[in-house]
This record gives structure tokens, sequence and C-alpha cells, in this order.
């Protein structure tokens, strides 16, 4: 049954967007555990809350609040047994949003959890803000859940539903390879030029402004842009200066802006040092809330030998290609951009979080500078990734990626294309070329 609402949803997108994780999380909605999901602001947190709100209300009693509601948030934090009575009580599944802004949460929570037999779904902004909620009150009572911006088969089905299913059909398939459960690879399905390069144009403009939900949901590229920098304004320069307790966010700006600009590239962190102004131990702490709060990822490397492969400092990603274009103030078009390479990179690797969350992901690279862009390490198997941007035609493994192959002599092998697929045999390894468009 449905109660009563707050007037939230009034402000329920017309759009909605059908989100990957929502499948994940439903076969958790009948367990007791508590649900929680965690990401950056804006990446989709609120409307996944209330789409799962629609879906659980039609056959239980369910209410939907937001801690950005000041005052139920005074009734939680300052008298819990009343909450317990107007809404855990009378429900069996009690949505919090914004759950990170009640002080002693986890605790709290806890208790209501221990005393009642009501299902709690919360949502919080970042895996810091978040866990100091959640800590050690709720070790074994939670099941948590990242909502990454869109991935690309998401953004395109808000953009081509029709098209977005034959993608989808052969990234299955993409995927269970990629996680190890099957062995082959087949053809794309997609053997129509024009359905190719369809697909291929809608890829280059998420490369260029990413899947923030408020801006695959425009044509207008002016208002994509000031969203993005919306983003950048309120996320980085307000929220995750708090978290790290600045006086200023000048540092923090800069460093990700050379951040930015070095995507893809090993880090170094006395060059950070220098360029930003900050310590050391300041650059690892400000790494960690970037990195916490979802804005980049660092990649470690893979290595076997100690003397001749890199072992240390990892590579720089961004978990959305159109944050980081933002940071760096350039939204050009994908074909006169110098980074377009990078940009590819970085795409592959937050497509292989957001779908793949939980396999090991590194790269490969030696003291003589040989390096592969990804290695997944699959179980006792190693698959290499290489990237490239090139379009219309089957392009030639580096020479990195022979070195690989010939030193770990790895079963598979992947080449990431613009447009075009194949295979080919390299020293025993069958290495399949995969347009990007299906990552």
């Amino acid at each position: 049954m449905n109660q009563n609402n707050p007037a939230i949803f009034n402000v329920v997108p017309k759009e909605l967007f059908n989100r990957e994780l929502a499948k994940e999380i439903e076969k958790y909605l009948n367990r007791k555990e508590i649900i929680a999901i965690k990401g950056p602001r804006q990446s989709g947190k609120t409307t996944l809350m209330q789409m799962l709100y629609t879906k659980i209300s039609k056959s239980k009693r369910s209410h939907f609040m937001t801690f950005e509601k000041m005052s139920d948030l005074e009734v939680f934090e300052s008298d819990i047994e009343s909450f317990k009575k107007l809404y855990v009580d009378k429900n069996e599944v009690l949505f919090i949003d914004e759950f990170q802004y009640a002080k002693e949460g986890g605790k709290k929570l806890k208790y209501l959890y221990d005393t009642s037999n009501c299902k709690f779904i919360i949502s919080g902004s970042s895996s810091l803000e978040l866990a100091s909620q959640t800590g050690k009150y709720l070790v074994g009572r939670v099941f948590s859940f990242l909502l990454l911006p869109l991935s690309f088969g998401e953004y395109l089905g808000v953009k081509d539903q029709g098209l977005s299913s034959l993608v989808s059909d052969y990234r299955g398939f993409l995927l269970s390879f990629l996680s190890g459960r099957t062995k082959e690879v087949p053809l794309s399905n997609l053997r129509s030029n024009s359905l190719v390069k369809n697909v291929a144009d809608n890829l280059d403009e998420y490369l260029v402004y990413g899947g923030y939900p408020a801006v695959a949901g425009t044509g207008d590229f002016d208002i994509k842009k000031s969203v993005l920098r919306n983003v950048v304004d309120t996320y980085i320069s307000r929220d995750i200066k708090e978290l790290l307790q600045m006086s200023t966010d000048g540092e923090l700006l800069e460093l990700s802006r050379f951040l930015g600009l070095q995507l893809g590239q090993v880090v170094s962190y006395d060059e950070l040092s220098n360029v930003s102004g900050l310590t050391g131990k300041q650059v690892k702490n400000h790494l960690r809330v970037l990195k916490e709060t979802y804005v980049i990822d660092l990649v470690a490397p893979f290595f076997r030998n100690k003397r001749v492969e890199l072992v240390k400092n990892p590579k720089v990603y961004f978990y959305d290609n159109g944050l980081r274009n933002s940071i760096v103030n350039n939204f050009s078009d994908l074909k006169v951009r110098s980074d377009k390479g990078g940009l590819y990179e970085n795409f592959i690797f937050s497509s292989l979080k957001k779908s793949l969350p939980s396999l090991g992901v590194k790269f490969w690279r030696t003291k003589s500078q040989a390096e592969v862009d990804y290695i997944l390490e699959r179980g006792n198997s190693l698959l290499p990734i290489e990237v490239k941007s090139v379009s219309k035609k089957l392009p030639a493994p580096g020479k990195s990626f022979y070195s690989f192959v010939s030193k770990y002599k790895p079963e598979y092998g992947i080449i990431v294309t613009s447009d075009v697929y194949g295979t080919k045999d390299i020293d025993g390894t069958k290495v399949y070329y995969v347009p990007a468009f299906y990552f």
C-alpha cells in the first residue's frame, strides 16, 4: 500500500533512466539487510531510489524521505523513538535519501534495524561520508552498491532505445567474456554502416560530455557544459573541499586540472607536489579523497618481476569524461582533439569499473617504457587490453603488446578500436578487435 509521500515526488524526472544497477539491487530487496546506495553527487541516486520506491510501494507499505528536509533530519537526530513510531513501525520499507547528513546515523540506524522488521534503503554521496555514518555499527547489516554516472549502454538507452537494444545484445557477450565466464567473443552484430556510424557518433558525444544524467537528458550543448561546470563548482570546490577541511579550494582545483591533463599517465607524487604547492603527504591525502568521492581512480601496475617492471606508481583516470573535460575546460569536438586517445582510454577504464566493478584492472609497464593499457586479472588467467582510436581498419598491435604476449603467453587479448572488429593470432594468443562502443 502507498502512503502519502513528501513533496519531493513532484520533481521526479519525466524521463526515468534505466539503470543496470537496479536489477542487481532487486536481488536483495527481500532480505533483511540494509541497502546502501553510494556514489558521486548528481549520478542519479535519488532517481534510482524513487524508481525502486515506485515499484516496491505497490506491494509493501513504504515511505520515502530525504535528510535534506531539515524537519525529518531533526526528528531522527533528537528523538529516535518518535522517528521510529512515525516512520519505521508503520512501514515495511523506509527509503532515506542523503543519509550522510545525519549525525551518529550509523548508531541510530543500527538501533532501528535491531528493533524493527522494517527494510531500510539509504543513499549517500561518497564512500567517505557514508562510511563515517555506517562504520562499525552496521557491519554485517548492510549491502553497499556504487552508482556512477551513466555507462555508455545506459546513455545510448536515453538517446535511442532501439539502437541500445542492438548494442546491448553483443555487449552482454563481451562482458561475459571479459569476466571469464565464456571463452569466445562473437563477431559484431551490426553489419549496417549507417547503424555503426550512428552508434559511433553517439559515443563521440559521450566521450566529450560524459554520462551524468542531467547531461545525457538534454541535447543542448550549452546546457551540458553548464551542468558539468556546476558539478565542478559544487562538488569539487565546495563538498570535497569541506571533506578535506581546506581553507581554500585553489590547491584542489589545480591538482584536479593537472590530473586531467595527465590522463592515463603514471602519477609522479613529486611532480604533483610541485604543481599544486602541497606537501607529498597532502598530495596523497587529496588523491585519496578524490578517489573516495569518485572523481578519479588510481590503477596499480601489474608486475611479476620487480627488477624490470613498474611496481609502485599508479596511473590516474577519471570516472566520467565530461567531468574531466569540464575541469580542464575543453569541450572541443572529438575529431580535432589532441587528447582523443586519452579520452578513449579513460572511457574503457570507466566502462570496466561500471560494468565489472569486482574485476581486477591494472596496467603493465616496464622500466624500459614498454606499456599495455590494461591487464585484467581473471583468476589464474591474464587478459591484456590495448586501446587504439584509429578508424576504418584493423590497427597493428604495438610492440609493447607483442612484448607482453611473448612474456606472459595469455590465451586471449583485446585491441579496442574506434569502429571495426576482427581477430588475429599473435604468437599463439587469440586477439579480438572490438569496437569501443560495445564497452
